[in-house]
Order: structure tokens, then C-alpha cells, then sequence
């Protein structure tokens, strides 16, 4: 039986027996791929459906739906990695949140695909954002309930490398099902509840029905996030910079079509082979990085120097947009999101305040992810309204370099 209920008092679960990093480290890989595909093929697919349903408002109609998905998103890495900490059951904390949220997300994003209602679409995706959030914020509580101090930057760079490889092949689905958008949406989501199960049978269980968990009247207070200088330093820090990514990318489809006056299906071929760069460029510095980062003892030049790296690909895109600019942006998130990815994790993990709250405050941190996704397609949307796709890039550029300024701060962390 799952119970993810209050329940009385609180005494510390014992301490998880680390996995070899040549088995956990797989499944991190499995598991942040597992929810990258189906997430950005669908926000791809779904903004062709939008301009199929309703051409002349497709931007408001995604701005709505990815703020209102980021908001869920966000609401779920909080409240389901608390739920995740406390529950109880004969597979673990874990397992029960990843084999639910997946098939929940499954579901809602391929309902996606069987309607036409633009409200109905909408509610949809906020409830697939819902369960990754769940998802998220269960997945990454994987790191510190099973991998040594030691090593965790090669963990996170496993988690890292299963990011990119998600977002290549959800690139490349998106760019397939372009001009088709409502099969693609209906068929990719499954690949999450793959990865569900995956995990959970690899992952050795432990029955821990017999901890006990914190008072009823202690639970409010584990709704709250810590109070901690470098915590929020992090979060800040890792906000600012996906922020940066998503204010370009969110309407990546849109800037082809609109802005460089291609064909929705020339841009898919030329969004896949873009993001499939990414992909190839992006995994060679995440195990690099990732490597450098154990040995060296250090995080933070690795998780602060990324922004800066994105800010220096983003002045050809400012002067000069074109295809060509385009691309060499491209090639510097490839870099960017490599060594990124490969450390911010480890980087997450060390600022924690409380391990056995592992999931939700990972989750905390997770809506630095999540939140942009609320912000960007608002901001992006009144700057591309008044004054063009030119605006977007200053603006992203200003966003990375505050980003590293904000992450050079942390203290507690090399």
C-alpha cells in the first residue's frame, strides 16, 4: 500500500547504501531522457497545432499555454517532492511518484493530440506539466538518496548527457511530425512511463513502510523552502540562465517561419538538424565537464563560466540575424548546455540544507527550471509585439550575464 499521507512523528530515514555509479548513473541518463522527449517535441508540436487551429493568435494561444503549464509544473516539484519524501511504501519514496506522474503525463500530453479545443489543450498540457514537475523533483532525489559525495558530478553528468540526448531526439520527433503535429503528440509521451518502469525495477527497493514521518502539525513547515544565502543564490542563478535559453527557444519554430521566412516544413528539417548539433556538441562537454569537475574539486567555475559562454553566442545573433547566426547560436548552447548540465546538479545537490528533504528542496530548485517557462513566453511575447525578435536577443544576453554574476556568489561550494 502507498501512503502519501501525514502522518506522526519524525525521525530521520537511515541513510542509503550508494549505488555503483555504473548502474545508477544509467538510469539518471534513462530518466532525464525519458521526460526531455516528449517535453520539447511537444512544445514544439504544440505550437504547429496552434497555428493550425488559429493561425493569427498562435503566439498569445502558446503564451497562455506555457505560462499556465509552467505555473502547474512548478506546483508540482514542490508539492509532489514533498509527498515523495514522506511517503511510504513497499518500493520506497521514489518510485511510487515516478511510475504515477508518468502515466499521468502520458495521458494529458496525448490527449493533446485527439482535440481541437484550444481550452481543452490547455488544460491538458497544464496537467502534463503537473506530473513532470512530480516527476523532476522525484527523479532528482535519486542523486543524493544513492550516489556517493564523490560522485556526483559524474552523476549529474550522466543526468546531464540523458537531458541532451532527450532534447535531440525530441528535436528531431518534433521536425518529423512537424506538419503533423496531432500523431506525434499522441505517440511520444509514452516513452516517460518506459522510463518509469525501467527505474523502478532497477532500482533496488526499499520497503520503508516502518520510518516513520514528521507530525501532522509539523507538515505546513515542510511545505516552506529553506532559508539559505547559496540556496537561493543557486536558484536565482539557475533561473536568470535558463531564462536566458528559453527566451530564444520557446518560439524557435515561430523566429523560422516568421522572422526568416521559411516554410513550417523547411523549419522543421532545419530545427532537427539545429537541435540534433546541440545534442552532439552538448554530450562531448557534459562528460568532459562533468569529469573535470570531480577531479578538480570544483563546481562553480564550471556552472558560473556557462552563462558567460551563452552571452559571448548570443552578440552574432544580436548584430546579424540570419541562418547562419542561427546556427552558431546553436553551436554555443550545444557547449553551453554541456558543460552546464553536467555540473549544475552536483552544484544543486551541495547547497542543500537537509538531506532528508532532499526531494522538495531539489524540487525548490527545480522551479528555477520551470519558472522561466512562466516568465519567458509573457516577456518574450510583449518584445516581440512592440519591437521584434532584436529586443529578445539584448535581453537574453543581459539575462546570461547576470546569471553568472549571481552564481559566482555562492560561497559553500568550490
Amino acid at each position: 500500500m502507498i501512503d502519501a499521507s501525514t502522518a506522526p512523528a519524525a525521525v530521520a530515514e537511515g541513510p542509503k547504501a550508494p549505488m555503483r555509479l555504473g548502474r545508477i548513473g544509467p538510469l539518471l541518463l534513462i530518466g532525464q531522457l525519458a521526460w526531455a522527449v516528449p517535453g520539447t517535441a511537444g512544445g514544439t508540436l504544440l505550437q504547429s497545432l496552434a497555428d493550425d487551429i488559429d493561425p493569427a493568435n498562435k503566439i498569445r494561444v502558446i503564451t497562455v499555454i506555457a505560462a499556465s503549464g509552467a505555473v502547474t509544473s512548478a506546483v508540482g516539484t514542490v508539492v509532489g517532492g514533498r509527498l515523495s519524501d514522506r511517503t511510504r511504501s513497499r518500493i520506497g519514496r521514489r518510485s511510487p511518484w515516478l511510475l504515477a506522474s508518468s502515466l499521468v503525463a502520458a495521458v494529458a500530453l496525448a490527449a493533446c493530440g485527439l482535440t481541437t479545443s484550444l481550452v481543452a489543450i490547455g488544460v491538458l498540457y497544464a496537467a502534463f506539466q503537473l506530473a513532470i514537475g512530480a516527476w523532476v523533483a522525484a527523479l532528482s532525489a535519486l542523486v543524493p538518496d544513492h550516489v556517493a559525495a564523490e560522485q556526483v558530478g559524474r552523476a549529474s553528468s550522466f543526468a546531464g548527457l540523458g537531458y541532451l540526448l532527450g532534447q535531440t531526439v525530441g528535436g528531431v520527433l518534433a521536425g518529423v511530425f512537424v506538419t503533423h503535429p496531432s500523431p506525434g503528440l499522441t505517440l511520444v509521451p509514452w516513452l516517460l512511463v518506459l522510463g518509469a518502469v525501467l527505474i523502478a525495477v532497477l532500482v533496488p527497493a526499499q520497503d520503508n513502510r516502518g520510518v516513520p514521518r514528521a507530525a501532522r502539525r509539523a507538515e505546513p513547515r515542510g511545505l516552506v523552502p529553506p532559508v539559505s544565502r547559496d540556496f537561493w543564490l543557486a536558484f536565482t542563478g539557475r533561473f536568470l540562465f535558463i531564462l536566458a535559453i528559453v527566451m530564444i527557444t520557446q518560439f524557435m519554430l515561430y523566429l523560422f517561419t516568421d522572422y526568416l521566412a521559411m516554410s513550417k516544413k523547411d523549419a522543421g528539417g532545419v530545427l532537427a538538424v539545429a537541435t540534433g548539433l546541440v545534442g552532439v556538441l552538448a554530450a562531448v562537454t557534459t562528460v568532459a565537464a562533468g569529469v573535470l569537475s570531480d577531479r578538480l574539486g570544483r563546481k562553480r567555475i564550471f556552472v558560473g563560466g556557462a552563462p558567460l559562454l551563452l552571452a559571448a553566442g548570443l552578440v552574432p545573433l544580436l548584430v546579424a540575424p540570419s541562418l547562419s547566426t542561427v546556427f552558431l547560436f546553436f553551436t554555443t548552447v550545444g557547449l553551453t548546455l554541456g558543460t552546464y548540465l553536467a555540473v549544475d546538479q552536483a552544484l544543486m545537490v551541495a547547497v542543500l540544507p537537509d538531506p532528508e528533504n532532499a526531494a522538495r528542496d531539489l524540487g525548490v530548485l527545480s522551479i528555477g527550471s520551470t519558472l522561466p517557462g512562466v516568465v519567458a513566453p509573457v516577456l518574450g511575447g510583449i518584445l516581440v509585439d512592440a519591437a521584434g525578435y532584436t529586443t529578445v536577443f539584448l535581453t537574453s544576453l543581459v539575462l546570461a550575464v547576470a546569471a553568472a554574476a549571481v552564481i559566482t556568489r555562492i560561497r559553500s561550494v568550490r
